[in-house]
């Protein structure tokens, strides 16, 4: 007798309250967190097979004149092994139990966007100022141990020269802005050394850019803390790798002490009758050159 095929579209959620979440689902929540987040937007993605992925960078080679018949000099090339960890993030996202009658194909379509939010904002907050992290690393700790970080003034288009220049003496180039909202009307109302406007807003299929940088923003508290206005960065430089698919549970038992309802109580699903879906994936960042990166940050 055959093996019965799962089809999530006739499963509903009730029956299926753990596993992977089906490839089409996970990939267009995945999808969703890669333009959601900041960082993925401005990084460079790289494949992970494992847990710990490494990585060969090769730097001190030069090239020489050479007179006729003179020996040519030999470099002595540095090589350079970095290692990139994934580690596991999770969201718990309420929901009620009517939803688990849903079927999985359209439980996961309904909570999608919730899904890559939480993802997405959780991962940023990491990933540039370190905020519950697991990771080694983060953005403005870079900049901070390279000496580039700066306080806002009364001009953008000082803060951005200024940012832009630390990294380009370095001999890098600046090729992208993570920002937040709040940072768009500043934007919009200053003009460069000539007079002409600093932002330029997006168009179907440009994003906005910010003195010819490409800007990434995100909501007002995505960074994760108060005191940043923008980073500058030559993200080439900077990584990110996602290890597995989505994982999942359906929890209506558990008590939320990390999600509070609207008095700051900890949600008790048994007593309001409610579930929660709990979702898990595996990413890993990694920053390579510290002196690629420049803080703004917000006036005290």
């Amino acid at each position: 007798m055959a093996t019965p095929t799962f089809d999530p579209a006739n499963i509903t959620m009730m029956d299926a309250r753990s596993g992977v979440i089906p490839f089409a689902e996970a990939d267009g929540i995945l999808s969703d967190v890669t333009r959601g987040s900041a960082y993925m937007q401005l990084a460079k993605a790289v494949p992970m097979t494992k847990p710990i992925e490494k990585f060969t960078h090769i730097s001190g080679v030069g090239a020489y004149w050479v007179s006729e018949a003179e020996r040519i000099q030999t470099s002595k090339p540095t090589w350079l092994h970095p290692e990139m960890r994934a580690y596991k993030l999770g969201v718990i996202i309420p929901t009620t139990k009517e939803n688990l009658r849903y079927s999985v194909t359209d439980f996961f379509e309904r909570l999608r966007p919730e899904i890559a939010e939480a993802f997405a904002k959780k991962f940023d907050a990491a990933a540039f100022a370190g905020v519950d992290s697991p990771y080694a690393q983060n953005i403005a700790a870079s900049a901070a141990a390279a000496g580039n970080v700066f306080t806002e003034t009364d001009s953008k288009y000082e803060d951005m020269n200024t940012a832009m220049a630390a990294i380009e003496a370095e001999d890098l180039d600046p090729n992208g802005i993570a920002s937040t909202n709040r940072q768009k009307k500043k934007y919009r109302g200053t003009l460069d050394a000539v007079g002409l406007p600093i932002f330029t807003p997006p168009t179907e299929g440009t994003p906005a850019t910010v003195l010819g940088l490409p800007a990434a923003f995100m909501s007002n508290a995505a960074f994760g803390v108060n005191t940043i206005a923008e980073i500058v960065g030559d993200w080439n430089n900077a990584y990110y790798g996602i290890l597995q698919g989505i994982e999942y549970e359906i929890l209506t038992e558990a008590t939320l002490t990390t999600v509070t309802d609207s008095g700051g109580e900890p949600i008790s699903l048994a007593e309001r009758d409610m579930a929660a879906l709990k979702a898990t994936m595996m990413i890993g960042m990694m920053v390579v050159k510290d002196a690629a990166f420049a803080v703004v940050n917000l006036e005290a």
